[in-house]
């Protein structure tokens, strides 16, 4: 009776979405939770074995108790230790990094030449892109160029960080060789004291005047190798001073490791841009752009800067696709709508999608979603379910209209009569929806963004329907008829299909409802015995799955592990074969005439150091099949023989091998035993190969020992480990701010001296009364095997078996859960303190499915609940959620017949569509008991609510299953990843539709006949009617 109300309603809406959507987040992929901890703690020239006794292990031991941890996992390298703590998921990671961090400033024990450990709360980065600075300069250029470029860069807005990835650290190296340091009677002590004693700022205060105060300091600070050479180390009796250049030899330059970064042939290195809060990828992206043209007519001769890696590129692509086939839907949807009602109720209709759309993006922004290929999916997701309420309350205004009411009344009886199968069916959706919210796991975690866009979207669909479209369609007065040839013959093709649709619902469905009622123990049968099959197909293996499915990236990335131990001439030569055969790959695919108006190919960048090699190749036109490109360049670069491992990366996320075990013990013979008897265990199964495990193959360690002599000179064990690691590794003298690094001053041999054993033998070690003896005079040593990393998993070590599975071989899960049964005991037996977990996308797909079964559930109790209070019945809620079970029957059928993998998404579809399916079940419901109400026998009400409901039902489904048709049919490879969720609900709703209209009114008689049944049983009179002869 207000249509200024209904009116300004809609305007709210409409103006508070337009205005919210510019200020939303936008990027390619949701912020997933990163609930961990990291403890990293340098321990320089320490040995794996040694940083896991002294650093992880006692970090552990530290630290174990805290509440909220729920798993820590150790790794110990060369020099460097590293705890990570994961947290259990709601817990306050703050607090727990506090906590985390009083403790291990409360250990005592580390040793003395380890650095301060770091604890910091990881925090997830947007990827904006890289820039890459390359181009023919010395190392030293290079370096400087690009650390100002970074700091510039970080300085412009929608950036948070940037990252200079590649060069080498400054280090200042004083060589001494062991002829020089016996030639003046030198040891590194006296070296490094020299340094310290020469090369230091130190404020001594303020001198008091009159006049003011006047600060005293002392500026001798050695900061360049001209700086160092000029330090005094000796001073003889006759005044003559020796200087630490006429000694030792001053390298200033970079820290002694092997690295070598080559973008498009050039040597180069990356400038890569996050931002950390409020991510916007489009305008991040012009930012840098606008930088990048700015910074390139200023660098040196022969530098280049180039954005690749660009987030905004497959965002906008994306999203393109989407929008594209969501109008495409949105279209397919009206023009249904069109031909089966009135033209007027169906732009109404259309219009409450738009409303509804709009008064989502309203609140979006203080639900912590932004936009992404996740919540934009939802919307197009979301597309056929929301017209379904519009549709049966339209459906209903127009049937009332018909009749010949018209105005507010025709309104108000329309919505009267439909109001409470509408509130409980979107009730329903949103209950059903509400639990992926909960669901376990980092990737389940950032898809949130469906449920809460569906809840907004249902939510506002719900006002629009009950309040805005009444009022609108309240103001439709009688239809008018064509006045133009071409609208009348539009006009009669509407009238003979909306006319058809009712006429096959008088004379065909009635019928076969009715022959199907004479027979409903058969149609229940018949019905059961689909389930079943569906299940068995499922459960059978017939149907493939992968928890997260393989979405292609815009780029190929050729990752290369090395033998441990190898050359890095070794290193640098697999990387150069690998970039030439990308290279021609890359000639090859631009000449291809589908890449005549932009090329498939772009950068390539090579990266290598002593233990592995990384290749990057940038796609340039969108749709490029990076597989393909990935498969071909594996075969043209060779059987990399030097390589202990290859792998070839297109996919946004490498969920690795599908089968992981970790093996965990205290005792490492142990694991290196178990692992060769689970690898011969797996490849007794069909279709198992590649199995690896994560030992590496040990390492030569020299330890050395103190022979009996060494005491009657006073030397110690500790004294020739010190000189040892000083001649070796180095003695750090200091540490000598440069730009944003701490240089260090090392003091060591030179690297001539540090290449072979036999400078070990020719040592000396000075001895506690300032004498000299050979190295072989006070220790021996002895080689045993070390290791190039060890890993620990709650405070075991651990060893990790993995294997790939043929496509057409038996799922993994099956695989695993017959080793844990058949061979499992066994190995227990063998080894007592063994533990063997799943580990990787196995395990998270366990957890994911258990959580999904478990929220079901509840979800189910607490529609079965809301319905009870409704229909005031118990039994009548079953036949209502039987649409579920049948909704899992339509998603697996859809599956199979079009070829899809069951992934995460298929589930999370399965879970929508239970949320769907049931609304016509309650309207059909509905519709009975009111008939029944009105004193219309039992047969009769279920024939008649089945033609009155059969337009609506079939409105619904058909117009959420031509919404998804688009997405469906898309061919582009980025948009694969969302059809199987999109599968799961069409084809679900389709085969629910057949349950709504046969199933439901068959077992409803079924049910009637059972409490007939039981009230002869109890001796009662049986009311229900025979079905013989049932009304017509």
């Amino acid at each position: 009776s207000n249509p200024i109300a209904a009116n300004l309603l809609m305007v709210v809406l409409v103006i508070g979405g337009l205005y919210n959507i510019p200020g939303l987040d936008k990027q390619f992929f949701p912020t997933p939770v990163v609930d961990r901890i990291s403890i990293a703690m340098p321990f320089p020239g320490a040995s794996p074995r040694e940083v896991e006794e002294q650093i992880c292990v006692r970090i552990e031991e530290a630290i174990h108790d805290l509440d909220g941890i729920k798993e820590i996992r150790s790794t110990a390298s060369d020099g460097m230790g590293q705890v990570i703590v994961e947290a259990l998921t709601g817990y306050p990671t703050q607090r727990l990094t506090n906590e985390i961090k009083t403790r291990v400033d409360a250990i005592t024990t580390f040793p003395t030449d380890a650095e301060r450990p770091v604890v910091t709360e990881l925090i997830y980065r947007h990827m904006l892109g890289i820039v890459q600075l390359a181009g023919e300069l010395d190392e030293w250029e290079l370096k400087e160029l690009g650390e100002t470029l970074r700091d510039d860069l970080a300085r412009q807005p929608w950036i948070s960080v940037v990252d200079l990835v590649s060069p080498r650290r400054y280090e200042v190296s004083v060589n001494v060789s062991e002829l020089d340091l016996r030639r003046h009677n030198l040891s590194f002590d006296d070296v490094v004291r020299a340094i310290q004693s020469a090369s230091l700022n130190l404020p001594a205060g303020a001198i008091k005047g009159t006049d003011g105060d006047i600060r005293v300091q002392t500026r001798g600070q050695a900061y360049y190798r001209e700086d160092f050479e000029r330090i005094v180390l000796l001073t003889a009796r006759d005044g003559t001073q020796i200087y630490l250049g006429e000694v030792a030899t001053i390298d200033d330059g970079f820290e002694d490791v092997d690295t070598l970064s080559r973008f498009d042939g050039m040597p180069g290195h990356g400038l890569y841009a996050y931002v950390t809060t409020n991510p916007d990828v489009v305008q991040s992206s012009r930012v840098i752009n606008e930088w990048v043209a700015k910074q390139t007519p200023n660098l040196p001769e022969g530098a280049t800067l180039s954005f690749w890696r660009d987030a905004a590129v497959p965002f906008k692509g994306r999203v393109e696709t989407l929008l594209k086939n969501g109008l495409g839907g949105l279209l397919l949807v009206f023009l249904v709508l069109v031909l089966f009602l009135r033209p007027a109720v169906a732009v109404w209709v259309s219009v409450g999608i738009a409303v509804a759309f709009l008064g989502a993006f309203f609140l979006l922004p203080y639900t912590g979603v932004g936009l992404n290929m996740i919540s934009l999916f939802a919307f197009l997701l979301v597309l056929g379910i929301v017209v379904d309420d519009a549709i049966i309350v339209g459906e209903s205004i127009h049937t009332v209209q018909t009749r010949g009411v018209e105005g507010e009344s025709a309104a108000f009886w329309g919505v009267r009569e439909v109001f409470k199968p509408v509130l409980f069916a979107v009730i329903s959706t949103m209950v059903f929806f509400a639990p992926m919210m909960f669901m376990p796991g980092e990737w389940a975690h950032a898809a949130k963004g469906i449920p809460v866009v569906v809840l907004l979207v249902l939510m506002f669909s719900l006002v629009e329907c009950l309040w805005i479209l009444p009022a609108h369609l309240s103001r439709l007065g009688p239809e008018q008829p064509a006045t133009t040839p071409l609208l009348k013959r539009l006009e009669d093709w509407r009238h003979r299909c909306a006319e058809g649709l009712v006429s096959f619902a008088r004379t065909r469905y009635r019928p076969f409802l009715k022959w199907a009622l004479q027979h409903h123990m058969l149609v229940a049968g018949f019905f059961l015995v689909m389930l079943s099959l569906s299940l068995a197909f499922y459960g059978g293996g017939w149907l493939r799955s992968a928890f997260f499915p393989r979405i292609n990236s815009d780029f190929v990335e050729a990752k290369i592990v090395m033998p441990e131990g190898g050359s890095f001439s070794q290193s640098e030569l697999v990387m150069q074969r690998v970039v030439d055969a990308a290279e021609a790959l890359k000639t090859e695919w631009n000449q291809r005439p589908e890449y005549e108006d932009a090329p498939a190919i772009g950068s390539i960048l090579g990266r290598a150091n002593d233990n592995e090699v990384e290749v990057v190749i940038a796609t340039v036109s969108e749709g490029v099949d990076t597989e393909a490109f990935a498969l071909e360049l594996r075969s043209d670069s060779g059987s990399l023989s030097e390589a202990k491992e290859v792998r070839m990366d297109y996919t946004i996320r490498d969920p690795g091998k599908p089968i992981r075990l970790v093996l965990a013990s205290r005792k490492v013979e142990d694991l290196e035993a178990m692992a060769g008897d689970v690898r011969e265990a797996l490849l007794s199964y069909p279709g198992v190969f590649d199995v690896s495990d994560s030992f590496d193959s040990p390492r030569d360690e020299l330890v050395l020992e103190l022979k009996p002599a060494a005491e009657t000179l006073g030397v110690g064990l500790a004294d020739v480990a010190r000189q040892v690691r000083q001649a070796f590794y180095g003695a750090e003298a200091q540490r000598i701010p440069r730009g944003r690094e701490d240089v260090k001053v090392m003091v060591r041999y030179p690297e001539i001296e540090r290449l072979a054993i036999a400078n070990l033998n020719d040592m000396y070690i000075r001895t506690p009364g300032g004498g000299e003896v050979p190295f072989e005079a006070v220790a021996t040593y002895r080689v045993e095997a070390g290791y190039q990393k060890l890993e620990r998993l709650d405070r075991l070590r651990t060893l990790e078996v993995e294997a790939d599975v043929e496509a057409n071989g038996p799922p993994p899960r099956a695989i695993v859960q017959s080793v844990f049964r058949d061979y499992l005991p066994k190995w227990l037996q063998q080894y007592p303190d063994l533990f063997v977990n799943l580990d990787g996308e196995l395990q998270e797909e366990i957890e994911f499915r258990e959580a999904t079964v478990r929220l079901m559930a509840l979800a189910m109790m607490v529609i079965y609940a809301l319905m009870a209070v409704a229909f005031r019945s118990y039994w009548q809620p079953l036949l209502i959620l039987t649409a579920v079970p049948f909704g899992l029957m339509g998603a697996i059928f859809g599956h199979m017949i079009l070829g899809w993998q069951v992934s995460m998404f298929s589930i999370m579809g399965v879970t929508a569509c239970a949320g769907v399916v049931v609304n016509d079940n309650l309207v059909l419901i509905d519709r009975i008991n009111r008939l029944r109400e009105e004193g219309m026998e039992l047969v009769t009400a279920l024939l008649q609510a089945g033609e009155d409901r059969f337009r609506p039902i079939i409105l619904t489904s058909l117009t959420t299953f031509v919404g998804l048709l688009p997405i469906m049919s898309e061919t582009s490879v980025q948009a694969q990843f969302l059809i199987p969720m999109v599968t799961s609900l069409s084809f679900g709703v389709l085969f629910a539709t057949g349950v709504t209209l046969v199933l439901v009114p068959a077992l409803y008689l079924i049910a009637e006949d059972a409490r007939a049944l039981r009230a002869r049983w109890l001796g009662g009179k049986d009311d229900s009617p025979a079905l013989s002869n049932p009304a017509s």
